[in-house]
């Protein structure tokens, strides 16, 4: 029964749970109209960034009658930007100051970007007495940030070491990072589905190279002193390697007790679209207290 519950509704009203959306509603009927407008600025600012290479790993918002706080933390997928940013950098010199941020040329500038000119004017077309505040984090600077800490340099460089014949692949290299953040960082679990729903969008064959890259990783870096999670559960179903009927894959690695409700646990499911068809991709991740 827990495989087929979703966690995060299923712990609703624990101790150990928060909801992302918190809002201040006059009655019952308020209360949905605020959820449903939640919902889809969430699925709008998805899009958005998903268009531009960014992954959300956490969305948060704060909705009153007179403002609009939002959260967001996001991962650039740097081979995705990589070509976008050259592109705009021919363009980037030969235009005044106050025009260089249309064409952005790094993260900083890109999220400048897309709050002035796409998310701040539309929200503000969809809600248009109320003013917007959005708040952003970059993961890959607070990765880097917490890899030159204390000995976690060390640490990363030796595990870095296991991987080698993987690191001449750029999305390899982006997946590794992926997977730090997974292990370091809570709420990533949309991370890391969205990352591999990208893969299976991609790439037709070598889906078994990957689940293998994937759990020879994981298994190194959950027992390191900077992982927060006990355990990660992968499921994925769909037609894996071009197979002409679609199987079931398992990933079970480290403790996941899904009907434990003292657990903290983050869940997500995605799914990719693909010419063999659709894959649906289910992750769990058991976050120590």
């Amino acid at each position: 029964m827990g495989q087929k519950t979703n966690s995060l509704i299923f712990r609703l009203g624990q101790t150990n749970s928060e909801w992302n959306y918190k809002y201040s509603e006059k009655n019952s009927e308020e209360s949905s109209l605020f959820l449903l407008k939640n919902f889809e600025i969430q699925n709008y600012i998805d899009r958005i960034f998903k268009f531009y290479g960014l992954i959300l790993q956490n969305f948060q918002i704060e909705q009153n009658s007179n403002s609009i706080n939002i959260y967001i933390a996001f991962f650039e997928q740097k081979y995705k930007t990589k070509k976008l940013y050259l592109d705009n950098f021919k363009k980037h010199n030969h235009l005044k100051s106050s025009n260089k941020i249309l064409y952005p040329i790094n993260s900083k500038q890109l999220i400048l970007f897309l709050n002035n000119y796409i998310i701040n004017i539309c929200l503000k077309l969809y809600f248009k007495n109320k003013t917007i505040n959005l708040k952003t984090q970059n993961l890959n600077k607070k990765f880097e940030n917490t890899i030159n800490k204390n000995n976690n340099k060390l640490i990363y460089k030796k595990t870095l070491q296991n991987f080698k014949r993987f690191l001449k692949d750029p999305f390899f290299q982006n997946f590794i990072q992926v997977l730090f953040i997974t292990v370091s960082q809570k709420n990533s679990s949309k991370l890391l589905a969205e990352s591999l729903a990208y893969y299976f969008q991609k790439s037709k064959k070598k889906h078994n190279f990957l689940l293998f890259f994937i759990k020879t990783t994981l298994n190194k870096l959950i027992n390191n002193n900077f992982s927060k999670i006990l355990g990660i559960k992968i499921t994925i179903v769909g037609r894996l390697n071009g197979a002409p009927r679609a199987k079931k894959k398992i990933l079970n690695l480290g403790v996941i007790p899904l009907q434990s409700l003292k657990s903290s646990i983050s869940y997500h499911n995605s799914v990719a679209y693909t010419q063999n068809g659709t894959f649906g991709i289910k992750v769990w991740i058991c976050e120590k207290d």
